[in-house]
């Protein structure tokens, strides 16, 4: 059996930990998740760091899955330095709870398999940040 890909959730305020409670006590306990949640007073380069610590420590050489609640937040944007930076990360950007039982019954495969996943279902309401910057870079590179 293979590993399960861990995750990141990353949210504005409570959202990521109460998204994280309410599947499991829908799913049981899950392992290989941490939580980021960035408040009023947070210091963005504490989240940074915390981000980055969270993917080494998580990472187990299946890449790693980051669920952020809004593009263009400061959890999707320290998110998206890390993807820039690591070719093992899978960010999708507008989870909620539906989304994040589908990546949970399907991190047993690969991350493109999670992103297939999703895409089939969600492909209205949540997206791969790394597929829109590398639109937007190629975009930009035509000019």
């Amino acid at each position: 059996m293979q590993k399960q890909i861990p995750i990141i959730l990353a949210s504005h305020g409570p959202f990521a930990q109460g998204a994280l409670e309410c599947v499991q006590m829908l799913m049981g306990k899950q392992d290989d998740i941490k939580v980021i949640s960035i408040k009023i007073d947070s210091n963005i380069d504490s989240i940074r760091q915390q981000m980055l610590e969270s993917y080494r420590t998580l990472n187990q050489g299946n890449g790693v899955i980051i669920l952020v609640d809004l593009m263009g937040g400061t959890p999707c944007n320290l998110a998206s330095e890390l993807l820039v930076q690591h070719e093992d990360i899978l960010l999708l950007c507008g989870f909620n709870i539906p989304v994040l039982l589908e990546v949970l019954n399907n991190r047993e495969g690969s991350l493109q398999d999670v992103k297939a996943a999703v895409e089939e279902l969600f492909s209205k309401s949540c997206f791969d940040v790394g597929q829109l910057l590398n639109a937007q870079h190629e975009q930009s590179t035509e000019l």
